[in-house]
């Protein structure tokens, strides 16, 4: 039995190596990430494949390509209007951390965990807050129908705390999109809730579009003010993701 063990933890760790590699290819190469971007995910993405499991990390890489897919999409008309991310999309280790960093703990919660799988859907949850966020903000930009989330008063693009139908639409996408691919990968290839798994998926769908709901309460409400960096808003938005879904599956 510790053979066994200890064999589909040697598994795991070359299948983690071999998906951070090629995360740092497939960053170099399309330019999502600078270089303290990239390391950045190299350190986060082994803590997510060696403490939680490489469908883990996986899931993290999915969130990655499609959040810089949305960066780029319609780049120019984002940078006319001076809501483009800089250095032509290539995101820093600054918000790696904030979009990662949530992620990466759960991970290591599981790890020193006795039964890991309890981890499983508030680590989904959470990427998928941080997926929900990044396709609502990237997307719903240039849908000039914006109002504040607090208000309902009519803001310019990009405000923070502003929502547009085309965000929100994008929010809920990006969360069913981690949910379904999430669910599937992990039922599949590790334990956790092969039993309920449509009660899970509904549940970090949910949540997912419910943090990103959360963290354009937090735009609003604080870092307006200054009183929350937007990557705080990040970081406290998806840790409310991943935590509601710890109590609501009862994992307590």
């Amino acid at each position: 039995m510790n053979e066994m063990i200890e064999s589909l933890t040697e598994i795991n760790g070359v299948i983690t190596i071999g998906l951070v590699l090629a995360l740092g290819i497939i960053a170099t190469v399309k330019r999502f990430l600078d270089t303290s971007g990239i390391l950045a995910a190299g350190v986060i993405g082994t803590v997510v494949g060696i403490g939680g499991h490489w469908t883990w990390l996986a899931t993290l890489l999915l969130f990655l390509v499609t959040g810089s897919f949305a960066t780029r999409w319609s780049y120019e008309e984002k940078d006319a209007m001076g809501l483009a991310e800089a250095s032509e999309g290539s995101r820093n280790w600054t918000n790696v951390i904030a979009n990662g960093g949530a992620p990466a703990i759960i991970a290591m919660l599981a790890w020193f965990s006795e039964d890991p799988s309890v981890w499983s859907a508030p680590f989904l949850a959470a990427v998928a807050v941080a997926s929900a966020d990044t396709l609502a903000s990237e997307f719903g930009v240039l849908d000039p129908r914006v109002r504040m989330i607090i208000s309902g008063n009519h803001v310019a693009a990009g405000t923070n705390g502003g929502t547009s139908p085309t965000g929100q639409i994008a929010a809920a996408s990006g969360s069913l999109l981690i949910a379904f691919f999430g669910c599937f990968l992990f039922a599949s290839f590790n334990n956790g809730f092969d039993a309920d798994i449509i009660r899970v998926f509904c549940v970090i769908t949910l949540m997912g579009w419910t943090g990103c709901q959360v963290d354009s309460i937090l735009g609003a409400l604080l870092e307006n003010r200054g009183l929350m960096t937007k990557g705080q808003v990040n970081l406290a938005s998806i840790a409310f993701g991943a935590g509601a879904t710890y109590l609501l599956l009862g994992l307590v």
